[in-house]
């Protein structure tokens, strides 16, 4: 598949509002749309990063003769949702691969070993989990919340020979993680194919092996497929939806580790979870999100 040329669209958002924004573009856009918080602190000063109260959201869409039709589409749904919440105007960018995969990031010191970098000729540190990623449309730098804090629970967990499923992977970083962290054999899924290759890359870029890629959701997957442990990083939404396929195929006693939740929210992904008898381990919030852990 060849990359094409897009068109990137981006506004900004309460952190309340990011579910709803996000649902539109991920149904009208082409790809997966990203989180994005501009904010500058040093963690090796010991500084913490700021909590803001609003987030960058930004889809992508092909640019092609349909891209009127999505771009309409997406602004009849904002004006619905500011009936209730500020928006920000859309603001409309053409932008091609070429100038997507050049763009850099400063690296994010996460949990006590991690470090996320664009830097791709960066030499491996003593004690350091260098995961090197390129930017691309299968979004996750560590830059948001709901990454940070998978990969901090991740770092706190015995990864030794396990198996883990990746739901959702998005650029691959948590699955890159999980491998450098111990991990024994990783399945990484999505179903955005660009989000597949975005993870390819990275997955070379941080020089890491036995890691299986495949465009599919968990519903594709056998029955017969069972984890140690699952991660995922995805809408509440399809954390619910999705329930029932998650514990068949977690192992008993298999964790499952999973983000992009709003606090809002959480309450119904607890009961879900409950119903379908996962316990509860541990609940971490920052900002406006949370991240569950539950065991099976």
């Amino acid at each position: 598949m060849k990359y094409k040329d897009i068109i990137e669209l981006n506004l900004d958002v309460q952190n309340e509002y990011v579910e709803p924004v996000t649902y539109l573009f991920n149904k009208h856009g082409d790809y997966n749309c990203v989180l994005f918080e501009e904010v500058t602190y040093n963690p090796d000063e010991g500084e913490s990063k700021p909590t803001l109260d609003k987030v960058t959201v930004k889809g992508y869409i092909d640019k092609d003769n349909n891209k009127d039709r999505k771009i309409a589409y997406i602004e009849g749904g904002l004006s619905l949702i500011r009936l209730v919440s500020p928006v920000s105007e859309l603001r409309i960018e053409e932008i091609s691969h070429e100038k997507w995969t050049k763009q850099k990031f400063p690296p994010i010191n996460i949990g006590e070993n991690i470090l996320i970098t664009s830097d791709l000729k960066l030499e491996k540190k003593e004690s350091k989990i260098i995961i090197k990623l390129t930017p691309g449309l299968g979004f996750g730098t560590g830059h948001h919340p709901t990454t940070k804090m998978m990969l901090e629970q991740l770092e706190n967990q015995n990864l030794t020979n396990k198996k883990v499923l990746d739901f959702g992977c998005g650029s691959g970083i948590l699955s890159i993680a999980a491998k450098m962290l111990g991990a024994k054999n990783i399945l990484a899924i999505d179903i955005d194919e660009l989000s597949i290759k975005s993870a390819k890359e990275n997955i070379k870029n941080s020089e890491v092996i036995e890691i299986e890629l495949s465009k599919q959701s968990i519903e594709d997957l056998s029955r017969k497929s069972i984890f140690d442990m699952i991660l995922a990083n995805i809408s509440s939404n399809v954390i619910s939806k999705s329930a029932i396929e998650i514990y068949e195929r977690l192992k008993k006693d298999g964790l499952l580790i999973c983000s992009g939740i709003l606090i809002k929210d959480s309450k119904k992904i607890k009961n879900d979870m409950n119903s379908l008898s996962f316990s509860l381990l541990k609940e971490e919030i920052q900002g406006d999100w949370t991240c569950l852990i539950f065991k099976k």
